[in-house]
């Protein structure tokens, strides 16, 4: 500073900070309190129990060993297989993501459908190429064929 300035605030500045004094106590009072609730804060917000139940697994990797039919691919019995394609199949054949044959590309479908039928439910079941086995889906076998079934026919 030179000699000639003054060291205190100018009027704009003491304006200026009383602004944002202004703005923390709104912010700190009414946008975000602390202690605004008693009742809130007068119960513990996380009990033992609640902590447990956050924390607990989704799914037990025993559960999964001892019952692999999973609740996801039992519902899925009762599904069409325009539906099982719907859950499993339309994000890699409807675009041709990975050099997946789309839906309705015959000509792709008749050259792999060359090997035989039984070929392509084996590769599906086993996975092929950047396809996951079993599409990345819990489909079972017949579930598998009746998805290529449908694949197919809509794609003649």
């Amino acid at each position: 500073m030179s000699a000639a300035q003054s060291e205190t605030f100018s009027p704009k500045q003491i304006g200026l900070l009383c602004a944002l004094l202004l703005i923390a106590v709104f912010l700190g009072e009414v946008v975000f309190p602390t202690q605004g609730n008693k009742e809130s804060m007068a119960t513990p917000a996380d009990t033992m129990a609640d902590i447990a139940m956050r924390i607990a697994p989704v799914v037990v990797l025993a559960e999964m060993q001892s019952n692999p039919m999973s609740a996801s691919s039992a519902e899925s019995v009762s599904k069409t297989p325009e539906q099982l394609y719907q859950g499993a199949c339309l994000a890699c054949h409807s675009t041709g993501a990975a050099g997946a044959p789309k839906l309705g590309d015959a000509g792709e479908w008749k050259a792999r459908l060359s090997k035989g039928l039984d070929s392509m439910i084996s590769l599906s079941i086993n996975g092929v190429g950047a396809m996951p086995p079993r599409g990345g889906s819990q489909y079972d076998d017949d579930q598998m064929k009746a998805v290529i079934e449908y694949i197919l026919s809509e794609s003649e």
